[in-house]
């Protein structure tokens, strides 16, 4: 029997989904949600809408779906039939409906704007939780000065991943094969309703190649061979179901920034499958590592905050004038640059000249942050070196 590992999320669901008529738990497919559900809301009647009464109902009924099934209840895959977001019923004692899944953002906001909801992101396993720990908003508290590199193995964890596996034992390429596989079928073609699960695929690996980047759906549409309106869509689809996710561009009123965000894999495990990296030493010497790395540090610092329902204050900075700071926290009085220690990276001396525009821009920045992958490392410094196994 598989033995399920401890989610941080857990233990905010327990203290504060009673104040709610309505949870969305969103993320990625396969990333335990319904297992979530089923450890934290015990007495809820459950409905899957991959079952076929109803999903038939939902869909083509959604003004009786609760009267027939009740007004307390857990639904599982609600992208399934998305309207019923419209016919909720009204929060009143009695209410309590948890849905997993995804929903298109404006359903996501007309649920938000009933004041009686909460959405909750579950992120593939954390670092943290894999070794038994709460995952920890990372930057949220003072970071002291202190040098610490991750030991041998990070690049194996990277490639493998962080998605719940009922298996231990399979290996990563036939995981991820079947991941994929139960993706192209339930979502792409289920809710989506892409014909060509081929051209979907040369599109997620267009995306996998351009690993936090700023997203430009013309050079991806180019490569994939699909037009520049379905890239955007495509793109819209990805992030909404949790296989993506976003870091914007930092605004600053007295410099002009770039207005792309970023887009970047939510699992490396599946982002080195798409790549075909298929050791640690292929992953540090792919051309796409520095990207890979990036995304990874990003993920784990977001994993942090949507553990205990926030939202993560993580953006990334570029000025027309080309100054670039890979990643910056927005704390409520500061702001908090990070930058990577790494061979294959930015060199520190570089990086830490263009966190200076922050400065003469007379914005409150904390001294940087730099998160180490152990392949480069100095013998002082005067500012904070992290392992990027402790984020």
């Amino acid at each position: 029997m598989q033995t399920l590992t401890a989610r941080t999320l857990f233990q905010t669901l327990s203290q504060e989904a009673k104040e709610y008529h309505y949870i969305l738990i969103e993320g990625m497919p396969g990333v335990g949600k319904a297992a979530l559900v089923d450890s934290v809301f015990r007495d809820l009647s459950r409905l899957d809408l991959h079952d076929l009464h109803p999903r038939n109902l939902a869909t083509t009924q959604p003004s009786v779906f609760f009267e027939v099934y009740g007004k307390s209840l857990a639904i599982n895959h609600i992208e399934c039939a998305p309207d019923l977001i419209n016919h909720l019923p009204a929060p009143e004692d009695g209410v309590f409906v948890v849905m997993t899944g995804y929903l298109p953002e404006e359903a996501k906001l007309k649920l938000l704007e009933t004041g009686a909801a909460k959405v909750y992101r579950l992120m593939p396993l954390s670092q943290r939780e894999l070794s038994g720990m709460n995952a920890v908003p990372f930057g949220k508290t003072h970071i002291p000065i202190t040098m610490s590199y991750p030991t041998v193995g990070l690049f194996d964890t990277i490639r493998n991943g962080f998605m719940p596996r009922p298996d231990a034992m399979v290996s990563n390429s036939a995981f991820y094969e079947s991941w994929l596989a139960e993706f192209f079928n339930n979502h792409v073609r289920g809710v989506l309703r892409v014909a060509k699960d081929t051209r979907f695929y040369d599109y997620m690996k267009a995306l996998a190649a351009a690993n936090m980047q700023e997203i430009n759906h013309y050079q991806l549409a180019k490569q994939a061979h699909i037009s520049y309106g379905t890239a955007m869509y495509w793109t819209r689809f990805l992030i909404e179901s949790g296989v993506l996710f976003e870091v914007p561009s930092l605004k600053l009123s007295t410099r002009r920034q770039v207005k792309r965000a970023k887009v970047a894999y939510t699992d490396s495990g599946l982002l080195c499958h798409l790549l075909d990296i298929r050791d640690s030493q292929a992953l540090l010497t792919s051309e796409h590592y520095p990207g890979i790395f990036a995304g990874f540090c990003a993920a784990e610092i977001i994993k942090g905050y949507y553990a205990h329902g926030l939202d993560a204050p993580l953006y990334f900075y570029r000025d027309t004038a080309r100054r670039h700071i890979e990643l910056v926290i927005a704390r409520p009085q500061s702001l908090l640059p990070l930058a990577f220690l790494s061979k294959r990276c930015t060199p520190m001396k570089a990086a830490i000249r263009e966190m200076d525009v922050l400065v003469r821009m007379g914005e409150r920045r904390d001294d940087p942050v730099f998160i180490s992958d152990a392949t480069e490392t100095i013998e002082q410094t005067a500012y904070a070196i992290v392992s990027v196994s402790n984020l």
